[in-house]
C-alpha cells in the first residue's frame, strides 16, 4: 500500500472505528462509579498519560527483544553452523506494537485498580469514557482480543523461522509446522544472484539474494528471508561460492533463472 493510500485509509478507518464505538459503546449506557466522583481535568491527566507511554514503550521493546532472543534460541539448539540467517526485523514489530497501543492503559488500569486507588481508577476510566464519547476500555479490549491477539498467534509460529548454513549442508526452517528442508552444498548445480523481485508493473524491487538450483530439481533462495537489501551480503556469497565450487551467476529475478538441466544443453 502506497504511502499516499495509507494516509487516506488509515484516518478513515479511524473515524469509522470512533463512529461505531460512539453508537455500540455509548458512554451513556455504562454505570456512574459509586461514591464521589473524581475531579478530574484535561491537565491533571499528565501522569496517567505518562504512565500509559511508559507501560508501552516498555512493553513493545520487552517484547520485541523477547521474540528475537526466542527466535535466536530456536535456532542455537539445532546445534552449531557456520552461518545463520533470520527473518526481518519487522516480522518481530508487529505484536509488541499493536499490544502496546492496545494494553497498555490495560494494565495501567489494572495495575492501578489492584495497586492502587480503586475507587480512583473507576472514576478515571469513567471521566475518561465520557469525555471521548465511548467506553475506550472495551473499544481496546475488543480490539486485543480480535488484532492484537491473531497477529500474537502468527508471531508465535515465525519463531522457528530460520536458515542455518553448516559445514556440509543448507537448513532451512520455514514459518509455523512447515517441516525443514535440507539442502547439501554438493547437490548445487546452479548459483545465481538476483537483484530483487518484479512487480505487476514490471519494475524491480529490491531484495538482493542468492538461488541455489539443486540437482533433484529443487531451488532454494536467501532472499526469502530477512531485510530487504540492495545488495547480497559479501560474505554469504564467498561462502556459498567456496562450499559450491560453482560460478556465480546474474539474473534480475528468480524468474528469470532457467533450470540448470536447460542451462547445461544451451
Amino acid at each position: 500500500m502506497s504511502i499516499r493510500l495509507t494516509g487516506i485509509v488509515v484516518p478513515i478507518a479511524v473515524s469509522v472505528t470512533f463512529a461505531l464505538a460512539r453508537k455500540h459503546l455509548s458512554a451513556s449506557a455504562m454505570k456512574p462509579p459509586e461514591g464521589e466522583s473524581l475531579n478530574i481535568s484535561v491537565n491533571g491527566t499528565w501522569g496517567v498519560n505518562a504512565c500509559i507511554v511508559v507501560v508501552g514503550a516498555v512493553f513493545a521493546i520487552g517484547t520485541y527483544s523477547a521474540l528475537v532472543w526466542l527466535n535466536r534460541y530456536i535456532a542455537a539448539a539445532e546445534g552449531p553452523a557456520e552461518m545463520l540467517l533470520w527473518p526481518e526485523n519487522a516480522t518481530w514489530w508487529f505484536f509488541p506494537l499493536f499490544g502496546a497501543l492496545s494494553l497498555s492503559w490495560e494494565i495501567v488500569l489494572q495495575l492501578w485498580m489492584n495497586f492502587g486507588n480503586r475507587a480512583e481508577a473507576t472514576s478515571y476510566n469513567y471521566w475518561w469514557a465520557q469525555t471521548a464519547g465511548f467506553d475506550s476500555t472495551r473499544l481496546l479490549r475488543w480490539f486485543s482480543v480480535f488484532i492484537t491477539l491473531p497477529i500474537g498467534i502468527l508471531t508465535f509460529f515465525a519463531l522457528p523461522t530460520h536458515i542455518a548454513l553448516r559445514e556440509d549442508n543448507i537448513r532451512d526452517c520455514g514459518y509455523g509446522f512447515e517441516p525443514c528442508q535440507t539442502y547439501r552444498y554438493v547437490d548445487a548445480r546452479g548459483m545465481t544472484e538476483i537483484e530483487g523481485f518484479r512487480s505487476r508493473n514490471g519494475t524491480i524491487t529490491k531484495r538482493a539474494g542468492i538461488v541455489l538450483d539443486f540437482e533433484d530439481g529443487r531451488r532454494w533462495s536467501s532472499a526469502k528471508i530477512g531485510d530487504f537489501k540492495p545488495t547480497v551480503d559479501p560474505a554469504l556469497a564467498d561462502f556459498l561460492v567456496k562450499k559450491t565450487r560453482l560460478p556465480l551467476n546474474h539474473a534480475e529475478t528468480e524468474a528469470d533463472i532457467q533450470p540448470w538441466q536447460n542451462q547445461q544443453t544451451r
